[in-house]
């Protein structure tokens, strides 16, 4: 199976690093959070089957995504302008980093202890949501990722989740899916390590100079996290002009 390569971002308030690096918690949404309502039951949507079977169907899916939780992130080799306004704000807002091994460890770490977990990662396809049809070539099939009691498969229902309506393609989404079971709301904040799996912090293309060094003297002085680079915008100068 082709591994994916794809460089991970994360777009965020400031506010949101700061928390991060405080509690050393990401944050991963439970699937009933999404905006789109037709998130992970796509499929069924387009499918020629008796209504009351899709409706019935639908609804067993949604119950089995009671404990299901997804990391999400942007794949993409360089900055996106789109995703600074959508996410990050502007001005006070960062984006960080990391690499798609990184997330997956980083996941395995927080259900290796759970017996019977398991999750995938991998780049979401988008289709055509009147008929299922890619809008792009597919990617590779997610990895699975082995977790706790290792003979085990991913759940079937976890692919629905690797499918979205090509209205949302700008996205170029990457995400990892996996159960936490005990857990309630709308989404649930997991250990990590931020010298793992963080390997750059970006700061608004819109920012001031002193915003950078305030960045900087957060990452690398009050949480002694030296390694990460922390740097502009590469995409400043179309905000700064040619002296950013």
């Amino acid at each position: 199976m082709e591994e994916p390569k794809e460089t991970l971002w994360r777009y965020m308030p400031f506010a949101q690093l700061v928390r991060m690096l405080q509690t050393q918690k990401l944050w991963v949404s439970h699937v009933s959070s999404f905006e789109d309502k037709l998130e992970g039951t796509l499929d069924f949507t387009h499918w020629k089957i008796n209504p009351d079977v899709r409706k019935d169907a639908i609804e067993n899916l949604i119950s089995a995504f009671s404990n299901t939780y997804v990391s999400c992130w942007h794949s993409a080799s360089s900055e996106s302008l789109a995703m600074w306004r959508l996410y990050g704000g502007q001005g006070f807002s960062v984006a960080v980093q990391t690499e798609w091994m990184r997330l997956a460890r980083t996941i395995e770490g927080v259900l290796d202890y759970k017996t019977d977990s398991i999750g995938i990662i991998g780049a979401v396809n988008y289709v055509n949501p009147f008929d299922g049809s890619p809008v792009e070539k597919t990617k590779p099939n997610p990895l699975v990722i082995p977790m706790g009691v290792r003979n085990l498969s991913a759940p079937y229902y976890f692919q629905y989740l690797m499918r979205k309506s090509s209205a949302f393609a700008y996205e170029k989404e990457f995400r990892a899916v996996f159960d936490l079971k005990g857990q309630e709301g709308r989404g649930v904040e997991v250990p990590f390590k931020p010298e793992y799996l963080i390997t750059c912090v970006y700061v608004s293309p819109e920012a001031d100079d002193w915003m950078i060094e305030t960045v900087k003297e957060l990452v690398h002085q009050q949480f002694g996290l030296t390694h990460i680079d922390v740097r502009r915008s590469d995409i400043s100068p179309h905000f700064r002009g040619h002296n950013a």
